[in-house]
């Protein structure tokens, strides 16, 4: 029996893509520009996707890291010697938060899949190479029916009681038995390491073969699979389907209305994932 499922956040829960990918990009454009790298010699938009598509997976100042070292590996890379990258990912934040409203949706059956957490009595676990407030913001702009659209402004308030505050009332207005969040700032090392995916295991308080991941990126699946889990990849994400199933995904999924049906079949023993 699947008695909890441990997702990714970013790109399988939240629609956040393009904002991960556009704020990374305006964020990047600022900050080069300041460091005195002329205008022609920062890629377009297109062309920082394509590279953003390949680095995404790890903290967002990992993803800025590898983005701009394979932007400027050959043509600009003298340029690399003026980028302080923790500088850079400094700068992410109040641009997002900006654009947020804009770029951050709920994905197709979102709400039925909270839904049916709580009325199948399934545990929720979320990893995520984010940090807490970004899972306060994506969240609340994306769920506007747990009223903490804008929980993720009051900064005045310390960020580990606003997640809080969040999981409470997910879970009350769902009736999620039990929903826990690892972001990485609770971690040493982000996806594909296990770490966070264990720890989660730890705070359910369940077995491995009681659980499945779900993800949009083959690191969810290297990252299950090293914890000796079961995972199902969604192709709404970063991840190609043949990518995910490289990866290791036992199925996959277009969107998170597909996955009660699954997870319902494999527990009534119709159609066994693993």
């Amino acid at each position: 029996m699947i008695k909890a499922i441990i997702s990714d956040a970013d790109g399988t829960l939240v629609n956040t893509v393009y904002l991960i990918r556009h704020g990374q990009y305006e964020t990047t454009i600022e900050y080069l520009i300041d460091c005195g790298i002329p205008r022609h010699d920062i890629p377009n938009y297109e062309v920082y996707e394509s590279y953003i598509n390949k680095s995404v997976g790890g903290s967002t100042r990992e993803t800025f890291e590898k983005t701009i070292r394979l932007l400027f590996s050959k043509t600009y890379e003298h340029h690399l010697e003026r980028i302080n990258f923790d500088e850079l990912d400094a700068r992410l934040a109040p641009i997002q938060d900006h654009i947020a409203p804009l770029y951050v949706h709920p994905f197709h059956g979102l709400t039925e899949f909270f839904s049916w957490l709580g009325a199948s009595k399934t545990s929720m676990g979320i990893f995520t190479s984010g940090n807490r407030r970004m899972i306060v913001r994506n969240f609340g702009v994306s769920l506007p029916v747990m009223g903490y659209t804008d929980l993720f402004k009051a900064d005045d308030i310390n960020v580990s009681e606003r997640l809080s505050a969040f999981i409470a009332r997910a879970k009350a207005v769902y009736g999620i038995p039990e929903l826990t969040v690892v972001t990485c700032e609770e971690v040493t090392k982000t996806k594909p390491d296990p770490e966070g995916i264990l720890k989660l295991l730890d705070d359910l308080n369940v077995e491995p073969d009681e659980v499945v991941v779900l993800g949009d990126h083959p690191v969810d699946m290297y990252a299950a699979h090293a914890a000796g889990l079961h995972s199902i990849g969604i192709s709404h994400g970063f991840g190609t389907i043949a990518d995910l199933k490289e990866a290791g995904a036992v199925q996959i999924v277009d969107d998170l209305a597909s996955l009660p049906r699954i997870i319902d079949g494999h527990n009534s023993g119709r159609t066994l994932l693993f």
